[in-house]
């Protein structure tokens, strides 16, 4: 059920709700998104494995008879959120082996053509025919299956997203790509007339199972979403919705879209600072006249979950330098000259120490000229 997807996010369980006067059918319309760490905490600054839900629901009051269809949601999450597709944990499916030219109708079979590119799960439930108030209309068995696509010529991640209804016995696939923070899912018509009554996925989500289909299956990478929370402990998010009728099959506007912008949502999180952990390396000329200085290439490096602030370089022999500020996994090389001194023809160990919310320190020898 969904058709594009683009987006990126930080988010710490964001849920957005709204209330709709959407068409004669007066839906209540709720968007949330939540993100969780896989493990240990979340950080201010450093990026870290989550579990990623989104899901899109429309609720029809009882007093209507039909259900206006959802056409559209997009979701702005908040800044931090990355996806990170990983082509050796879970390589590319490509369209020559999964297209819409392939038997959607096979959930087994769709597995099978890329069995090790899942990055995500879901479940849906749609309204045959719109009709409200039935609990005979409700069907609640499609799933959905997100695999890695690779990325396009801007290194942005692309999904492919498989849906499939047994009940209805019909397949969709659909295609998406990362773009700037925004999660858009367009939903398109769907069979005998059905309107979305939710969709959920997960990235990388628990295995989602159905013996019935042939399917077991879960999400490969953990660290396909990654997320920060910043120290203000707020993550901002909003969403909407875009409700409509259209023809069935051809997918045609019979009615005017209704479009409802949710009001920005502000969820807590406990993001803790973290601690800085630098590591050096140097290089530089093999040999240096005694009594004079050479220019030394000094990378530093921030390997830890806190930022590296204001991180000065000092050397053997007076040198110094600056990197500035380390975010996590960030890196910096800086040039640091400093005077050689000792005996001609002997060896001397330089020393570059770098300080900046913790201190590592590097060496290289350096043959006296």
């Amino acid at each position: 059920m969904l058709k594009k997807f683009a987006s990126v996010m930080v988010a710490l369980v964001a849920s957005l709700a709204m209330a709709a006067s959407a068409q004669a059918a007066d839906e209540t319309v709720v968007g949330t998104t939540e993100v969780k760490p896989i493990s240990g905490p979340l950080y201010q600054s450093k990026p870290v494995p989550v579990n990623l839900t989104i899901r899109a629901e429309v609720t029809t009051p009882v007093s209507s008879p039909k259900v206006n269809p959802l056409k559209n949601t997009t979701t702005t999450f908040p800044k931090g959120v990355t996806f990170n597709p990983d082509n050796k944990k879970t390589p590319p499916c490509t369209d020559a082996m999964l297209s819409n030219s392939s038997n959607l109708a096979d959930p087994e079979g769709v597995v099978a053509a890329c069995p090790k590119s899942i990055v995500g799960t879901g479940v849906s439930a749609i309204i045959i025919a719109k009709i409200n108030n039935n609990p005979n209309t409700v069907i609640s068995d499609p799933i959905l299956i997100l695999f890695n696509a690779g990325t396009d010529s801007q290194g942005r991640a692309k999904i492919k997203i498989y849906g499939y209804s047994k009940y209805t016995n019909v397949g969709i696939l659909m295609h998406g790509t990362v773009i700037n923070s925004v999660l858009d899912v367009a939903v398109p018509v769907l069979s005998n007339d059905s309107a979305t009554r939710f969709y959920e996925f997960q990235m990388p989500g628990a295995p989602l199972v159905r013996d019935d289909l042939g399917i077991n299956v879960k999400g490969l990478d953990s660290g396909y979403v990654e997320a920060v929370c910043p120290a203000s402990g707020e993550l901002f998010t909003n969403t909407k919705f875009v409700l409509g009728e259209r023809t069935y099959p051809g997918g045609v506007d019979t009615t005017p879209s209704v479009t409802v912008n949710s009001p920005e949502t502000v969820q807590n999180c406990n993001g803790q600072v973290g601690k800085a952990k630098l590591a050096v390396k140097v290089t530089g000329p093999k040999s240096v006249k005694s009594g004079k200085k050479g220019v030394f290439k000094v990378t530093v490096t921030n390997n830890g979950t806190g930022i590296a602030k204001g991180v000065k370089v000092t050397a053997t022999g007076g040198g110094k330098g600056s990197a500035g500020n380390l975010n996590p996994g960030a890196k910096k090389t800086v040039k640091v000259k400093t005077k050689v001194t000792g005996r001609k023809g002997s060896k001397k160990t330089l020393t570059f120490t770098a300080k900046g919310g913790a201190t590592a320190k590097g060496k290289i020898k350096v043959k006296v000229k």
